[in-house]
Parts: structure tokens; C-alpha cells; sequence
């Protein structure tokens, strides 16, 4: 059956339309019109698009929920008309049509003594009582009109003569028809389309009209809600959400970003409500909903294969946090540094967020798309930290992997290398090292083959190299060739003004961690924070914030929770004089688990024990490590 269907009014179109059959390529079903039957049962389900004239199209277009074409009466239809009905000798002629084919228009048309024209439209569709009013009014000899019309006029005893419509009307009709079927094609296909994207996303979404109808849904939208109907679209959201949050903000036609919310089936999802305003009128509103548990299981499977590779930076400068104009000028400088290739150097105490800034400016830089490779290089002895960096072939010592293996200055290639605690590398190290960075190439230990570097490096180190420089402990041309963009970062002591809002970013991170709710009235309870001196910086006050997190008893955080924080943070440093180790043979391998203990007494902060017991960063690094010496 095809899509086009033809409701003749009249035999004499239903003949036309047969005979334009074999005059064009366009397919369609014809009927002739039958008023004493429903039109709904007169068409074809397959029907997309009808075609009709008159009184018949306007009554179909009342009465059907498809496009509707009429077919048009031209001027020379109407000319033919009033040319025929003249000629039988009718000098007042009433021309009445519906508005679908001839405009508003009533008027008195004198054309000469014997032949008056009055041209009426039927505005409300009592075209019986137009044809009526004509005759007894305005004593009307003929009609011209459609079928209506004609047999009003008959039942008068008036002449009526049938409007007919051309067979090129015919085929305008046709026409248009073929183009407003290839434009539903076109916008069904453009809709599946839509509805096909929409159902991979694995975010609900919803659009609602202006008057609460819901006019787009999702599969997901389905499961994350348990719609329970089948197809929501077209249903008010107030009968199909009953979550009583969610239906609060869409009646406040507000915006809504990032909200987390638990629904009515305990599902935690992030609520994002756009409303859709044009010229402060609304017209409706955009709902996305993710949940949360699907958000986490894509990052937990992102991150593991970054991971994996272990080659990506995740900090941008973005989540700095401080207030402290210096410090605030320190992170400017680096952005900067970051649109350079130079060298950068970052000094900083253990804990100010070396390995932060290194890996933000990593990812402000054109090497962001790169690998980003870190090795702290107190943690490794001379001959491990050359095979890491360097690499290795097959055999080139005891234990070296079958194959070889790649030194990480291959694996950063086209992106940065982070060499962390840079200071404390041998003199001898110090001269390979230099050597790389002059001719930017590598040799793996064992190998005759050269291989070409492209790698940015950024040092950190908590030391004054120009110190070690001077005292002949750190080579002076390395020193010169590392230190061509510096940064210093501020110790948090000296910049207490961001311990608060270092604490608030910290608490909110761990209470995500480890999945607790905490409130606190406002942000005058984290003041006993400024007591103490944080010798460890941020890294010590995020350890201490994630105890609280994990000691204080569900609801709110006060005062004296925090107070009680900094007693047991002072009190574990006052109390840190007694250490106890296992007792071994091996003398040294007691040293090293007693330094090992310091270290966890001072927070990690090396500087400060190296200071306390007079020894200097080499001497500590040698006894830290001194199972990886034998």
C-alpha cells in the first residue's frame, strides 16, 4: 500500500487522479470519499500522507493526526466555473469556499448589467447557512462551490455547480505531498538516530515541554528510574517520576550542575537540570542523570590501564589550592614554564607538592599528550637507578630480564621525565646524567646501540644545589645545565592562610575515600589547624585530616575534634623518643629499621631529621637503603 493517500470529494477528481496515474512516477491509493463513514476507517494504517480539497481536507485535518495537502483551485478553475454557470443564463453567481482554498474575502464583483459575482468565504464551517443567507439575502440565482455548497443550493432550489479542481492542481498536490513524505524520511531517520545515540549513552536523559510532557527518554533513563511504563514519551514527568527531590527541581525551572542525589530506589546518581529559556520565556528543560556507581567502575577500568602503563600525569593546575599571593605567583611562574622546553628545577620541603607541580606543568605543555614518567631518586642506589633510567640489554648483568628492558628515559620519549630528590645522586651518576642531557641520547647498559631522546626534564629536590655546587658536592655544569627555569615553593608554615582551605579540600577528598558524611558548621572550627607548625606540609596535614575523617563518629565535625587532632599530632612528635625494633644479627640492619623509624617520626620530613641528628642527606639516604646495597 503506498504512503500517499487520495480522498477524492467527487467522481470527477477520482477520474482525474486515475488518469494521472500514467502521467507521473509518484505512487499513491485513491478512495472516493465517502461522508457517511468515518474517515479513520477509510485509511490504511501505512498512510502517511493525504490528499484531499475543500471541505473534505479541512474536515480530514479536524479529524486525523497525519499531514494533510489540499488540492488547490487556480484562477482559471475558478474562471471555468463562472464561465459555465453564465452561459446557462444565471446573472447573480454566489462563489462560496472554505478558507482552505480562497482567503477571507466577501465582496461584490459587478461585472455588468448582466452579471454579478459575490464571493464568499465560509469562516465557521455552517456553509449551509452561508448558502442560505445568499439565497434569501442577496437572491442568488447560482452557487459555485464544493460538494457542501452545491447540495445546499440544490435544496433550495438554487442552481449549485461543483468548483472542480484541474488536473494540474492534481498534480501540484502530488508534488507536494512527495516532498513533505521524503521530509517525514528525512526526519525519522534524523530522530532513530538521535534515539539510537541516546540509548548508548549510559546517562539517563530526559526533555520535558513547557507544559511538564515528557518529550525525549532514554533506555537508560529507564533503568536508572524503573519506569515502569513502556514508552514514557508523551506522559507528564509528574506520573512518571516519583522521586519528590528530583520533581522539586524541575518544577524550580533552575539550573542544576553536579548534584549528588540519592533517588527513591537508593540509587546515587548526579543530577544535571538545564532549563531552556528563550527571551525569559521557558520552553521546557534538558535532565542528565549519571550514576554514580557506572561513573566510578569507568574510572576505576580508566585508571587501571593508566596504571598499567604507569606513563600519565593526573594533576593539572587546576587543583591547586591557596590564597597566598606568593605562593599564587609561584604557580603563574610555572605556567609559564610550562609553554617553554627548558629545564625546570623545583625546590621545595618534603610535602609542598613537588611531584604536583611537576606533573601539572607536564599537562599544561605541548607534551601533554605524551607520557609523563616519575622515579624518585633517593629510593634507588647508583647501579639500580642507572638500569631504570638508562635500561638494560639481555645479559648485561646478574638478574637482568631476558630481553632487556627499556630505561625510562625511552618510555618518556615525546613527553617529561620527573626526576625527583635530584640532589641526592652520586658525583658519579651526576656525570651520565649530564652526559644524556647534553647529547640527548641513551645507551642501555650492555649495548653498542645509541638511541635518540626527546624527553623535557623536570628535577625536584629539597636541597640548595648552588650550596652543594659550591661545596664541590653536586656538579657545577649540571647544576647550570638543570636550573634554567627554577621554582620555589613556599613552605606551609609560612603561608597559614591556606591551611584551611587545604584542609577543607583534603577533608572532602578523604571522605570520599572513605565513603563517609561529615558536616561541619562553618569554617571557624578548623582554626586550631593555625596552632601547629606542619613541618611535614600539605602531606602531614592530609594525613592528619584523613584520621579525622576516619575518627570522628558519624555527622558533624566541631571544635574539639579538630582540637583533639592537633593534641594527638603534637603528642605522637613529644612521644616519639621511644623506637622499638626487632633485635638481629645483622648490626646494620637494625640502623636501618631505627632510621627507618625516625623518618615516620618526623612525618617523613628528612630535612628536619638530618638537622636533629647532625648527618647529612647522603649519609641518611646510605643507611635507608642499605638492603638494596647488598
Amino acid at each position: 500500500m503506498e504512503d500517499i493517500l487520495i480522498i477524492a470529494p467527487y467522481p470527477e477528481l477520482a477520474n482525474d487522479a486515475v488518469q494521472l496515474r500514467e502521467k507521473t512516477d509518484i505512487k499513491f491509493s485513491l478512495i472516493l470519499g465517502d461522508p457517511e463513514i468515518p474517515y479513520q476507517q477509510q485509511i490504511n494504517p501505512s498512510t502517511r500522507v493525504v490528499i484531499s480539497r475543500g471541505g473534505t481536507a479541512k474536515s480530514l485535518r479536524n479529524s486525523l493526526d497525519l499531514p494533510i495537502v489540499d488540492v488547490p483551485v487556480t484562477p482559471s478553475d475558478i474562471l471555468r466555473a463562472i464561465s459555465a454557470v453564465a452561459k446557462c443564463g444565471y446573472k447573480k453567481i454566489a462563489i462560496i469556499t472554505p478558507t482552505n482554498i480562497l482567503p477571507k474575502t466577501n465582496h461584490t464583483l459587478e461585472l455588468s448589467d448582466q452579471l454579478q459575482l459575490i464571493f464568499a468565504t465560509d469562516m465557521d464551517g455552517q456553509i449551509a447557512d452561508t448558502v442560505k443567507r445568499l439565497i434569501q439575502d442577496e437572491k442568488v440565482e447560482a452557487i459555485i462551490g464544493d460538494r457542501v455548497s452545491t447540495q445546499s443550493a440544490l435544496q433550495h432550489q438554487v442552481h449549485g455547480h461543483l468548483l472542480k479542481s484541474g488536473e494540474e492542481s492534481l498534480l501540484m498536490a502530488l508534488e507536494t505531498a512527495a516532498n513533505v513524505l521524503q521530509a517525514q524520511t528525512k526526519e525519522r531517520a534524523k530522530v532513530k538516530e538521535m534515539q539510537s545515540i541516546l540509548n548508548v549513552i549510559n546517562d539517563a536523559v530526559l526533555t520535558i515541554d513547557p507544559n511538564g510532557i515528557i518529550t525525549v527518554s532514554n533506555d537508560s533513563a529507564k533503568r536508572i528510574f524503573d519506569f515502569s511504563q513502556e514508552d514514557i514519551v508523551g506522559k507528564s514527568y509528574s506520573d512518571c517520576i516519583t522521586d519528590p527531590h528530583l520533581l522539586k527541581l524541575i518544577e524550580e525551572k533552575k539550573e542544576v550542575r553536579n548534584l549528588l542525589h540519592t533517588t527513591a530506589n537508593g540509587k546515587k546518581i548526579v543530577v544535571n537540570q538545564i532549563p531552556i529559556y528563550v527571551d525569559s520565556v521557558f520552553h521546557g528543560s534538558v535532565g542528565i542523570y549519571q550514576e554514580i556507581s557506572r561513573i566510578q567502575n569507568l574510572e576505576l577500568n580508566i585508571r587501571k590501564r593508566l596504571n598499567d602503563r604507569g606513563l600519565f600525569a593526573k594533576s593539572t593546575f587546576d587543583d591547586f589550592v591557596t590564597i597566598n599571593s606568593k605562593m599564587k605567583q609561584v604557580v603563574s611562574e610555572a605556567r609559564l614554564y610550562a609553554k617553554s622546553e627548558g629545564t625546570v628545577l623545583i625546590y621545595g620541603e618534603t610535602g609542598t607538592g613537588k611531584e604536583l607541580f611537576a606533573q601539572s606543568i607536564h599537562n599544561a605543555s605541548g607534551r601533554h599528550k605524551g607520557p609523563f614518567v616519575s622515579v624518585n631518586c633517593a629510593a634507588l642506589n647508583e647501579n639500580l637507578l642507572e638500569s631504570e633510567l638508562f635500561g638494560y640489554v639481555e645479559g648485561a648483568f646478574t638478574g637482568a630480564l631476558k630481553g632487556g628492558r627499556a630505561g625510562l628515559f625511552e618510555l618518556a620519549h615525546g613527553g617529561s621525565l620527573f626526576l625527583d630528590e635530584i640532589g641526592e645522586i652520586s658525583s658519579q651518576f651526576q656525570a651520565k646524567l649530564l652526559r644524556v642531557l647534553q647529547e640527548k641520547e641513551v645507551r642501555r647498559i650492555g649495548a653498542d646501540r645509541i638511541i635518540p631522546i626527546d624527553v623535557r626534564v623536570i628535577c625536584a629536590t629539597n636541597k640548595s644545589l648552588y650550596n652543594l655546587a659550591q661545596d664541590g658536592e653536586f656538579r657545577e655544569d649540571l647544576y647550570y645545565r638543570l636550573c634554567t627555569l627554577e621554582l620555589d615553593l613556599i613552605p606551609l608554615r609560612y603561608r597559614k592562610e591556606d591551611i584551611i582551605p587545604l584542609a577543607i579540600a583534603f577533608l572532602k577528598a578523604e571522605m570520599i575515600r572513605e565513603k563517609r558524611t561529615l558536616f561541619w558548621e562553618n569554617t571557624d572550627i578548623f582554626l586550631p589547624l593555625l596552632d601547629h607548625q606542619w613541618l611535614g606540609n600539605a602531606r602531614e596535614l592530609q594525613n592528619a585530616i584523613h584520621r579525622l575523617v576516619i575518627c570522628t563518629p558519624e555527622g558533624n565535625i566541631t571544635q574539639d575534634h579538630v582540637s583533639q587532632l592537633i593534641e594527638f599530632v603534637s603528642r605522637r612528635k613529644k612521644t616519639g623518643n621511644k623506637l622499638e625494633i626487632e633485635i638481629s644479627n645483622d648490626f646494620r640492619k637494625m640502623e636501618t629499621e631505627i632510621w627507618r623509624k625516625l623518618l615516620d617520626v618526623f612525618n617523613g620530613d628528612k630535612e628536619s631529621l638530618c638537622q636533629t641528628y647532625n648527618i647529612s642527606k647522603t649519609t641518611l639516604w646510605r643507611k635507608l637503603n642499605f638492603e638494596n646495597e647488598i
